[in-house]
């Protein structure tokens, strides 16, 4: 071993049948079934009896046993001779897992290091062109085929050579030469290409066996040859690598390729043609071209069945070919709860009657009747968390929209917090491409990996099967179910006859909203307590709890008007209640003069999120210039009854209280320290006091209003004779004056006989 491990080789694992424990000793991490995994053995502790596990193993044997019992260690694949059991790292429980990081090393940085791809091995793209011109096209010496062997080394060259050539092109955007370095381009390109040569698949065969050249100038040499003859055509250039032993110089194509390309796009044509049609054509061509002429449509068929890959996008569409033919990834849904929602717009298979007015002119007159149609549907947007393919959000409209899905993942996010006590956002976020310019920066606020479906392809779309779950278990059986979709078996539809016959019974727009409604209300029952108990197996670091601020913003609603917040509170219209909200951010008292956007939650009017914005004259939002963003809770209505008022009253009254103390304390505290600083430029410069106002401004109450004397003068005036002042009056005797409290008045100062507030 080198380190003195001990390391069972293929004993049973205890208890557990087939659970053998062969351990690679040069990787401790693998990819199984798209999931990083570790080798059960490097976990378990050493026993010499059963010669199982490690010596930097930490869990004893038994105990290993227990928590795999209660799903804390899941394994995801028994041992056997020649196979190592192996453990799903991510799911294994947190201290085990922080335990195995400390003795190993982290599996995921291990597994990406191994997985890291070069920007050569990225650049290679298969080329079928390629591959159909070696294996199929290509003859020498009459109507010889080249060794399979040589197609595939042919191949494979085409391709690292179109990888090289495009990476040359666009060495810039690729950081291969340039900058202020020189360097020589084709050098490094044949390192990359060299580096190819080291890559191995998980049994140990190459991925990308080529015999181009190992140095840089034979290289270059060879992919500008190959370029120059590519430029005259592409199978020319396929042609230019072929060796001299397959008959190069004297190679021919198939001489019934032409009529091949005829047949081919015959049967590719989206109008389908039979096979009787595509003969008649066919032989229209034929007899042009001096060819054989067709004389069975069995003939077309074989053609057909042979053509079947590559004209199946003609006829049946793209769409066909990816589910059908292009090969398909098998995931695996997640075992965490809030790990990967995904949501889509569903047109509910439920019909319901509609009334519309409509006016009709008869003999000169316009009469109003009501219109009434039956075969109305709903659609429901649907967010389906993977995990247990449990619906955590859903909204109903008459057609799917931005605004729809909006409310649908409001709905879920709320759901969120009525089940785990806060609102949470997604870690990942699946949707299809409706609307992506509007929708995309939505969904990327939403969570941390926004993942859009791939187009035309909707098996990466587990939402779609659960459409076709909610028609068969629930719309099905109700008498108003409109059916299946236009691909389904026609003889498995509802009777439309019947449906006619009894098209009046048909239920209205609400019973349609209940009873879809009440299918989510089933499909949450029935998974909840599965739900739930993946939610605790969820990591800590998979949640991501949605702020009040950040889901207000993204998720609130607004009147589209600005509002003012004054010493009352702020004030919106809110179905036809006048509601107030205020903040305790003793801040927000310094923005009374700025216009807000409100916006709020409909389904929770407890607060709501503030951002200053410019209004037009009309008082609507001209543009928001979010430099200011507040929450502001819903204010208390406090009964003036004490026999009324409840704990709660007397406590935001406390509250309501402490704030306006604090809120006089800090114009206390301004207005000191205001006249602290005029007080003493004063001090230095006498004359700023003598030849300004600034010394009667000094004269100010703890609040920084000015003390108005000029009351008590008039009280204390008599019918006296004026007479002339003796005493020579000094600023410093001024400056005495005053030795009172906060509240009491300023003495008189003969100074300032106009001193007003």
């Amino acid at each position: 071993m080198g380190t003195g491990e001990k390391r069972g080789s293929s004993h049973n694992f205890g208890a557990v049948p087939g659970l053998a424990l062969i351990v690679n000793e040069n990787v401790m991490a693998e990819i199984f079934n798209n999931r990083v995994c570790v080798f059960a053995n490097e976990i378990i502790l050493f026993n010499s009896k059963s010669n199982i596990g490690s010596e930097k193993g930490f869990v004893p044997e038994g105990s290993f046993y227990t928590m795999k019992n209660r799903n804390q260690i899941i394994v995801l694949r028994r041992g056997t001779p020649g196979s190592s059991a192996l453990v799903d790292f991510e799911t294994m429980r947190q201290d085990i897992k922080n335990k195995y990081i400390q003795v190993y090393g982290d599996p995921r940085a291990e597994i990406a290091a191994k997985t890291q791809k070069s920007i050569l091995e990225d650049a290679i793209v298969y080329s079928n062109a390629a591959y159909e011109f070696f294996s199929v096209k290509y003859r020498y010496d009459g109507d010889k085929k080249l060794p399979p062997a040589k197609i595939d080394e042919y191949t494979l060259n085409v391709r690292i050579m179109n990888a090289l050539l495009s990476l040359r092109d666009g060495r810039k955007a690729n950081s291969i030469g340039g900058g202020g370095t020189r360097i020589n381009v084709w050098e490094k390109l044949c390192k990359l290409s060299n580096d190819l040569l080291t890559l191995k698949d998980p049994n140990g065969r190459d991925i990308f066996p080529h015999n181009l050249p190992k140095n840089w100038k034979a290289l270059k040499r060879k992919c500008e040859q190959y370029e120059a003859a590519r430029r005259i055509s592409e199978e020319e250039g396929y042609r230019s690598v072929i060796h001299k032993s397959y008959g190069n110089k004297y190679a021919a194509v198939v001489l019934n390729e032409d009529a091949k390309a005829v047949m081919h796009k015959l049967i590719s044509m989206h109008n389908n043609l039979n096979n009787v049609q595509i003969m008649e054509e066919y032989n229209k061509v034929a007899s042009l071209m001096d060819w054989k002429l067709i004389d069975s449509p069995t003939t077309v068929e074989n053609w057909r069945q042979k053509f079947a890959l590559t004209t199946m996008a003609g006829n049946k569409g793209s769409k066909a070919l990816k589910n059908t033919r292009m090969k398909q990834i098998h995931r695996e849904a997640p075992t965490q709860a809030l790990t990967y929602w995904t949501l889509d717009g569903w047109d509910a298979e439920l019909f319901y009657q509609k009334k519309t007015p409509k006016t009709v002119k008869k003999n000169g007159e316009e009469k109003r009747y009501m219109y009434t149609t039956y075969t109305n549907r709903k659609t429901m947007v649907v967010v389906l968390d993977a995990c247990e393919k449990y619906p955590v959000g859903y909204a109903i409209g008459d057609h799917e929209s931005p605004a729809l899905i909006r409310e649908a993942l409001r709905n879920a996010i709320q759901h969120t917090k009525e089940l785990f006590g806060e609102r949470y956002k997604p870690l990942q976020l699946q949707s299809d491409n409706y609307q992506k310019k509007v929708m995309v920066p939505f969904y990327e606020a939403m969570t941390k990996y926004y993942t859009p479906a791939a187009l035309g392809n909707a098996k990466s779309k587990i939402v779609e099967p659960y459409f076709k779950h909610l028609n068969v278990e629930y719309c099905q059986k109700q008498a108003n179910w409109s059916g299946f979709g236009i691909t389904a078996d026609k003889d498995n539809q509802p009777n439309l006859e019947v449906l006619n016959q009894n098209h009046k019974f048909i239920p209205d727009e609400a019973t349609v909203i209940a009873q879809l409604e009440a299918i989510i209300a089933q499909e949450r029952a029935k998974k909840i307590d599965a739900y739930r108990a993946a939610w605790e197996r969820t990591e800590e670091a998979r949640k991501m709890p949605f702020g009040i601020e950040e889901y207000l913003m993204l998720m609130g609603e607004t009147t589209g008007r600005t509002n003012k917040i004054t010493g009352s509170g702020l004030f919106i219209e809110f179905m036809g209640e006048r509601i107030c909200f205020d903040s305790f951010d003793l801040s927000l008292r310094d923005h009374y003069n700025e216009d807000w956007i409100v916006r709020f939650d409909p389904d929770d009017m407890s607060q709501v999120l503030v951002s200053n914005a410019k209004r037009l004259k009309s008082g609507r939002v001209d543009k928001e210039i979010g430099t200011l963003q507040y929450v502001l809770q819903r204010d208390i209505k406090v009964p003036m009854a004490l026999v009324d008022q409840k704990p709660e009253h007397f406590e935001y009254r406390a509250r309501v209280d402490k704030f306006n103390k604090e809120m006089v304390e800090t114009v206390k505290k301004k207005v000191k320290d205001v006249d602290k600083r005029i007080t003493t430029i004063c001090q230095r410069i006498p004359e700023i006091a003598a030849g300004t106002v600034l010394d009667r401004y000094l004269i100010t109450d703890s609040l920084g209003q000015h003390k108005d004397v000029r009351s008590k003068m008039r009280d204390d005036a008599t019918d006296a004779d004026f007479t002339e002042v003796t005493q020579h009056i000094t600023r410093q005797s001024v400056a005495m004056a005053s030795t009172g409290t906060d509240d009491e008045d300023y003495d008189y100062n003969p100074l300032d006989m106009n001193f007003s507030r």
